[in-house]
Order: structure tokens, then sequence, then C-alpha cells
């Protein structure tokens, strides 16, 4: 083994034991889990709360984190919250649609302009009133976090909304996803995050729906190539905590950990976006190459999704407060420049 190794692996064992001794030391520990790999921007958000929650405790309260699927994949990490056997999950607020479905506006098609605009969005009563209901599932969202926004990752150059016509593309499996999709006109394929590789590596997908810094942590540079840049909506990420897990401590330690979750929030978003640009930097140095949609494209897109966006927009009545809250602050935001 080479100096460097011995190196890497006398730090990782250091850190393990640090990590240890932490939680040793502490009255309580809460066990985290995600779905993605250490450099995603959900894995950056988990650390800023555990941080958080650290300073704000004196150390009483340690978050101990598991990443890259430890402790489940994004539906199994739901389910966890939700009935116990996990106590706190950073995941795609997809994944709780079918339980608060005003979340849903989160990801409405071109609704959410940029990271900053998002940043301020995710604070409003009117978006923490989307995620309310998933307290009836035994369920509290402390936060919304970002965790990039989603372009179109395939290995063909797309240049007309003809060329989407028939790709099988990994879409989230949820119906504003699928819909939105079924317009622009793939052949949406519901697939588990952890398969999205494989899948791509053996042509039986042709594309997937995806954000940057996820090709980049995923590898799926090395079995796709080309990125349009179709920014069709950002992924918001829920940090979320079993209800009974949180209301059992002791009330100075609930504030902390909802005071944590707060301050969370717009570091871990802007952080997000410089990830995105450090990533993309290290993906065109890998060989991929990124395409901007044109201007004509990008309205052929938004037309085509259109019906999709009233329908939901009329689906629960969470969502219009959300809708004007967003367009409030992109006026504002313009107003300000």
């Amino acid at each position: 083994m080479c100096a460097q190794a011995v190196l890497r692996t006398v730090m990782a064992a250091i850190v393990s034991v640090a990590a240890i001794t932490i939680a040793n030391a502490a009255e309580v520990t809460l066990r985290l889990g995600t779905a993605v790999f250490e450099s995603h921007p959900a894995h950056d958000g988990a650390v800023k709360f555990r941080d958080n929650v650290r300073r704000l405790t004196n150390g009483a309260v340690e978050v101990q984190i598991f990443p890259a699927r430890q402790l489940g994949d994004i539906k199994e990490l739901v389910e966890g919250v939700q009935f116990g056997t996990v106590d706190i999950s950073i995941t795609t607020s997809s994944a709780v649609a079918d339980l608060a479905p005003g979340v849903e506006a989160l990801q409405l098609p071109w609704l959410i302009d940029s990271y900053s605009h998002l940043a301020r969005l995710a604070q409003t009563p009117e978006a923490v009133a989307l995620t309310a209901p998933l307290e009836k599932y035994g369920v509290i969202c402390l936060a919304i976090l970002e965790g990039g926004e989603h372009h179109f990752l395939s290995n063909r150059k797309i240049a007309t909304m003809d060329d989407f016509k028939g790709l099988k593309t990994r879409v989230f499996p949820v119906r504003l996803h699928l819909d939105v999709w079924r317009a622009i006109g793939v052949n949406p394929t519901p697939m588990a995050y952890g398969a999205i590789y494989s899948a791509l590596e053996t042509r039986t997908l042709d594309a997937v729906d995806i954000n940057i810094s996820s090709i980049f942590a995923e590898k799926y540079y090395e079995v796709a190539k080309k990125v349009t840049m179709t920014g069709q909506f950002f992924w918001p990420e829920v940090l979320l905590i079993n209800k009974k897990r949180l209301e059992g401590l002791k009330p100075e330690y609930q504030a902390a950990i909802k005071q944590a979750a707060k301050e969370a929030i717009e570091p871990q978003i802007m952080a997000a976006e410089a990830s995105e640009v450090k990533d993309r930097e290290e993906l065109v140095k890998l060989g991929v190459t990124f395409d901007e949609v044109s201007p004509a494209m990008k309205a052929e897109m938004r037309k085509a999704v259109q019906p999709i966006y009233q329908t939901y927009t009329a689906k629960d009545p969470l969502i219009p407060p959300f809708v004007a809250a967003a367009e409030r602050l992109r006026l504002t935001s313009k107003a300000g420049q």
C-alpha cells in the first residue's frame, strides 16, 4: 500500500473514531439517512444541519449521517421516517407527493427562476404550508432544501422537440413528472435511483431527467455524455423527521433542531448552485457536452406543458397561494435589479 493510501486509511479511522466519540458523549443520537453520495448537495444539507444541531445544543444532540442508501433507497427512507425506523432523512420532495399532494407545486415546470429565487421562496409561509399535511402521517418537514436544477442527460444531441420523441427516459415515478415528460414527447420510464447507471450502460434507457451534481456524483458521465440544459424544474429536497421522535425530546432540543434546519436553508441552496458550477467544469473535462436550449424551443416546451400546469395548480388549495408567492418574489427580484 502506498504512503498516500495508508494516510487516507489512517485519517478515515481517525474520523470514524471521532464520530463515535462525539455520539457517545451526546445525550441524544439521531440517525439521518440519504440516498445520495457525499458529493451531492443533499449531503451538504445534512452536514450543515448536523453541525447546526451540534452547535445549538452544545453537543447534547448528535446527528449521525448515513449517505449513499445505507439506510435504504428513497422510498424506503420516507417509509422509515414515517414508521420510526429512521429518525431523519433528506429526500426529494416528489417522494412525499402521495402524502402531501401540494408539494408538487415545488416542481411545476419553469415556475422557479433561480437558486436565489428558490432560497427565498422555500422560507415563505406558503412553501411551509405545502408540507404541513405530512404530520397526519407521523412526519414533520423541518426544511425545504435543494438537490439541483434538472436537465436532460442522454447520448444524443437534442436540438428540436422532435428529438425527444420516444426516448426511454428515466423519470421519477410521480404523476407530475410523468405528465410533464409525456407532454414533451419522451417515453417516461420510472426506475429506482440506484438502477439508473446500469440501465444507461446497457442502453435499456436512453436518457435521464437529472441534475448536474448527480451526473458527477453517480458517475453517469461514464455512460452518457450529452446534457441538454432544459432546466424544467428544480429538485427540492425535504428534511424530514419522525414526529414522535422529535416530540419525545426535551422542548429545548426540539426548538434547537427546528432552528438548525431553518438556518441551513439558504446556505445549502446557494451552496448547491456553487456545487453545480464546479461539477459542470469537472464534467466538461471528462468529455460531457452541455447544449443550451434555444428560446424558440424553450417556448415550445412551455407551451406543451401549459395544460398540465393549469391542471396541477387547481389540484390542491395550497398550490395557488404558493404560485402567487413565487410570482411575487420573481417580480420583487426583477424590480430590485
